[in-house]
């Protein structure tokens, strides 16, 4: 096995303990994208997720970059790096000059050479994107992008389990609520 290989293996292994050992959405978001971070040696990492309407990627989790950078603008569909939104990887090689990134200005203020996004997936369908930022051009390879995959599709069954948790759990509330108050 090639040392790449092993560190993302071992890396994906950590990932899964975390995001089995909590049911916290914010706090599974937070772990992924410091750990994906981390094991890529990489300057930032952030998962988006699409808007009920599909139109815009909100920022739910970022590790590694300016408030400023996270905070720039509105992110449109079908203007910031749509094409992982149609289910593949895609590959920015120069982030400041490729008419794919929608702010080219604030990646190069932020020091951000490169960036990788590929999709996020619950069931077959397309719910957002786990990008990866460098501060040096990169080529990434089959491996990186491999283990991006991965990583993007436990962060889909981890959202969906954190979402079902919160559902399931506001509802039985609710109806604990409603069942004391016959009782009384």
């Amino acid at each position: 096995m090639k040392e790449t290989e092993y560190t993302y293996l071992s890396a994906f292994i950590r990932i899964i303990r975390g995001i089995s050992s909590s049911l916290d959405l914010n706090e599974v978001l937070q772990m992924i994208v410091k750990s994906t971070c981390e094991t890529t040696s990489s300057k930032g990492c952030t998962l988006m997720l699409l808007d009920e309407k599909g139109q815009r990627l909100e920022i739910k989790s970022s590790f590694g970059l300016s408030d400023q950078y996270v905070e720039k603008g509105l992110l449109s569909a079908d203007k910031s790096i749509s094409d992982t939104l149609k289910g593949k990887p895609v590959i920015i090689e120069d982030a400041t000059s490729d008419p794919r990134v929608q702010y080219p200005r604030e990646a190069k203020q932020e020091g951000i050479a490169s960036i990788v996004s590929v999709p996020i997936t619950i069931r077959g369908r397309i719910i957002g994107s786990l990008r990866l930022y460098t501060s040096v051009p990169c080529r990434f390879t089959q491996d990186d992008i491999d283990f991006l995959l991965a990583i993007a599709m436990q962060s889909g069954l981890a959202i969906e389990n954190a979402k079902m948790y919160e559902y399931v759990k506001v509802n039985y509330e609710k109806l604990m609520a409603s069942t004391f108050s016959i009782v009384k």
